[in-house]
């Protein structure tokens, strides 16, 4: 989640206990119509609503522990603001720069930049190359960090109640549902089109829609099986990775590491073995 400096201070009025829109405007030299267009993003990533002509802060953990720190520390607003608190959820397990590059797709200049910027405000610590939070000086924002993420796992405005989300940013979400959804299929269910045809008990999907090379189909069902771990979903992962393999050569992950090595016969937990890999692929004609 990224939240503007703006969206920050609106949060910072709140926990001063302004309550209007027209306040909240006037405090930051705005006009009410920008105002009313934060709120709403505001309200759509779970911080606040706007009921009866009043502002009130969303009932959420993550939110109430940033209100609660922000009126303590106003200046971490800086440090917050675009992409700080992605990479700051990212390194609550230290992290070398690549790994945060590649697990945030943040730019690597912003990412030294704000590593940088929340280095001198004691946000953040490194030991061997590796960065990690500072939850020693700072175990509020941790903890807000913590209960954002575990928030924005199971909950998002664009899909239906009850869904499983298996990645999501700004710009798209992959996620299952048991019921039809005005959504692109991919993943698993999106199988059928490249010839490879499973029956599954959901549906997986994409937002927004679009047309999915393969490469995205092969990786939205990669999503999945990191987040269930289903021995099941490997097979059909390990099926869907020899036919394409020529294809899917550029796209690196742990699934596809220990898959290739089962495919080199040896033997990894929680995965098939090579003749279960064997006896799924003859059903589709794929030869291993």
């Amino acid at each position: 989640m990224r939240l503007s400096k703006t969206e920050l201070k609106v949060i910072l009025k709140l926990a001063s206990g302004e309550k209007t829109v027209s306040e909240i405007a006037l405090s930051l030299n705005k006009n009410v119509s920008q105002i009313y267009r934060i709120l709403k993003k505001l309200e759509d990533k779970g911080f606040a609503r706007l009921e009866r002509g009043e502002i009130l802060p969303s009932e959420n953990t993550h939110a109430n522990i940033l209100l609660q720190e922000l009126s303590r520390n106003p200046n971490i607003i800086t440090n917050l603001s675009g992409c700080g608190i992605q990479l700051f959820t990212a390194i609550l397990e230290p992290k070398k720069v690549s790994e945060i590059i590649k697990e945030t797709g943040i730019k690597r200049s912003t990412v030294f930049y704000k590593l940088q910027e929340a280095t001198n405000s004691s946000l953040v610590n490194s030991n061997e190359g590796k960065y990690f939070f500072n939850e020693e000086i700072w175990p509020k924002i941790k903890e807000f960090l913590a209960e954002l993420e575990r928030y924005e796992e199971n909950i998002d405005k664009r899909i239906p109640s009850g869904a499983s989300i298996y990645f999501k940013n700004d710009e798209k979400i992959v996620f299952s549902t048991k019921s039809e959804c005005d959504a692109t299929l991919t993943g698993f269910s999106a199988y059928k089109d490249f010839g490879i045809k499973i029956y599954t008990t959901d549906n997986n999907y994409c937002l927004p829609k679009r047309n999915l090379t393969k490469q995205e189909v092969f990786l939205h069902s990669i999503y999945r099986a990191e987040k269930e771990g289903d021995a099941r979903d490997y097979t059909l992962i390990a099926l869907f990775y020899v036919k394409y393999k020529n294809a899917l050569a550029k796209i690196k992950n742990d699934i596809i590491s220990n898959i290739d090595k089962v495919l080199h016969g040896e033997k990894i937990k929680h995965y098939p073995s090579l003749a279960e890999m064997r006896e799924k692929a003859d059903v589709y004609n794929i030869k291993i």
